[in-house]
């Protein structure tokens, strides 16, 4: 058992190295090694209070920190690691697979005419990678080629096909229309606006609504549109737990109540973008649990910047 275990994260190291290699070869299925620098980004605004959960749950937890730069690389969750585990080093812990064994739960990106990466999926996850200690720009990670567009013959055409495929989303976190000039050109959380309802949608899953098994790509969008019509966030003290539950309350039976074949231009009806038929109050006090709830993390996280 010693034996095996001082071999997986070996193996591990190899398989890196040798993505790093063949980088060059990339083609759709491959897993590239990548810092996050040489990722841009596909939206505009991310809900920061979601980011700042996992910022706030990596201080007080590091095996968390750890189990989900695990998962990020395909590796399911985290086996071992010490007090003197950094996560910029792959060889201070270990997973419990092999690095792309779980691809499912990888985070995606495309390939532009001009040779770049574009990240289609986990701007929160890498937006969080990038911020936390030891994370940054130079901060590597293993991602999925979901599409290869090289064969296009120019960024402007890249663009179109981007949007005809649901693989960039042009909206601003007011709701109003971009181009794809001024999306971010790089991760990093002050590169990107702060979209309110995107944070409501991530805390308001397992309370009104849940991802289905089949999501259209940027899904939380989608519903925050819908949600942006009936419920004003600013009428909310979101830097309280009171404020706060009762937003996501709010949000949840707006969730809920909704009737529509087209969820914000979607194309899916309500019940196919995962919404419940009833208020889920455990999913909600789970939130709040004063020692492992995400928005008690998150607050605490928030209020102390």
């Amino acid at each position: 058992m010693k034996c095996k275990a001082l071999m997986l994260p070996l193996f591990s190291l190899l398989l890196l190295i040798s993505t790093i290699v063949n980088a060059n070869d990339l083609k759709v299925g491959s897993i590239a090694l990548v810092p996050l620098s040489t990722l841009h980004p596909t939206q505009p605004a991310i809900g920061y209070d979601q980011v700042y959960y996992k910022l706030g749950r990596f201080q007080a937890d590091p095996k968390k920190q750890f189990d989900e730069i695990c998962e990020a690389n395909g590796q399911k969750g985290l086996s071992h690691f010490t007090s003197s585990s950094m996560p910029n080093i792959p060889s201070s812990f270990q997973c419990d697979e092999a690095v792309g064994t779980e691809k499912k739960d990888m985070k995606t990106i495309v390939i532009a005419p001009n040779g770049q990466y574009y990240l289609t999926d986990g701007h929160h996850t890498f937006n969080a990678f990038w911020q936390m200690k030891d994370g940054g720009k130079q901060f590597k990670v293993n991602v999925v080629v979901a599409k290869d567009y090289r064969a296009l013959p120019t960024m402007a055409a890249f663009w179109k096909a981007m949007a005809i495929d649901g693989n960039t989303w042009l909206q601003n976190s007011t709701g109003h229309a971009i181009t794809y000039q001024q999306l971010p050109t790089s991760l990093g959380m002050a590169n990107f606006e702060n979209d309110k309802y995107r944070s409501l949608m991530y805390y308001s899953r397992d309370v009104g609504w849940n991802k289905p098994k089949s999501p259209v790509p940027f899904l939380e969008f989608y519903w925050s549109k819908e949600v942006r019509k009936g419920i004003d966030l600013s009428h909310y003290d979101l830097t309280s737990a009171k404020g706060y539950r009762q937003a996501i309350t709010d949000v949840s039976h707006y969730l809920i109540n909704m009737k529509s074949d087209n969820v914000g231009g979607s194309g899916k009806t309500t019940k196919e973008m995962g919404q419940f038929t009833a208020f889920n109050k455990k999913g909600l006090n789970k939130l709040f649990n004063p020692k492992k709830g995400k928005v008690t993390y998150m607050l605490k996280y928030k209020n102390s910047l």
